[in-house]
């Protein structure tokens, strides 16, 4: 289009650092009339890029459910996965979970089980205790393990929750009113070597 002559061709880019080069011999003439125009046409350019990002920029509601779709929706999973996992010693009260459940889509099932299987040091706390505490009787080392993973049909759980449970009948009365007893056999008869 531009050799054709139906649009006019783009102004040279001249900044500071190449004015000689492109205007060669007229800046040399004026050179205070050339600096202030390429100031401005400067000015005019990063103006059009900041007027660009503003115009492509997103509305805070959007924003955020961009932001919601990227964590949680994931167009691969049509089904829910849940991952169970247990936890071996409970004996310290920043490791008091026993049974975690977890359910979602593939990221956030992906996130929760590195998190829940390498950031944390289930071991730390147990140790530090320990250290106060003599006794001859070897612990088995306190990690948490993965018991099973795998898609369901729908959602058990609705919302995030934490049960203190004393027995292991009220753990056992949870996880049936939740219609998943079976989550809470897998984790009692879970047996490392089964791995």
């Amino acid at each position: 289009m531009i050799r054709q002559g139906v649009i006019e061709p783009p102004k040279p880019k001249v900044k500071m650092s190449n004015l000689m080069k492109v205007l060669g011999s007229e800046a040399t003439q004026d050179p205070t009339r050339l600096e202030m125009e390429v100031r401005s046409a400067a000015a005019e350019r990063e103006q059009a890029h900041v007027d660009r990002n503003i115009a492509r920029k997103l509305a805070p509601a959007e924003r955020r459910e961009k932001k919601e779709r990227k964590l949680f929706d994931d167009p691969n999973t049509l089904e829910p996965i849940v991952s169970l996992h247990k936890i071996i010693d409970l004996s310290h009260p920043l490791t008091r979970i026993s049974v975690v459940v977890v359910e979602g889509g593939s990221k956030s099932i992906k996130r929760y089980a590195k998190l829940m299987l390498k950031r944390i040091n289930w071991a730390a706390a147990v140790k530090n205790e320990d250290e106060n505490e003599e006794e001859d009787e070897e612990k088995p080392v306190n990690k948490c393990v993965l018991v099973w993973q795998g898609s369901i049909a729908k959602p058990s759980f609705n919302r995030f929750f934490v049960h203190d449970c004393r027995t292991e009948a009220t753990a056992r009365k949870v996880f049936s009113e939740a219609g998943v007893a079976h989550y809470w056999d897998l984790a009692v008869n879970f047996m490392e070597d089964q791995i």
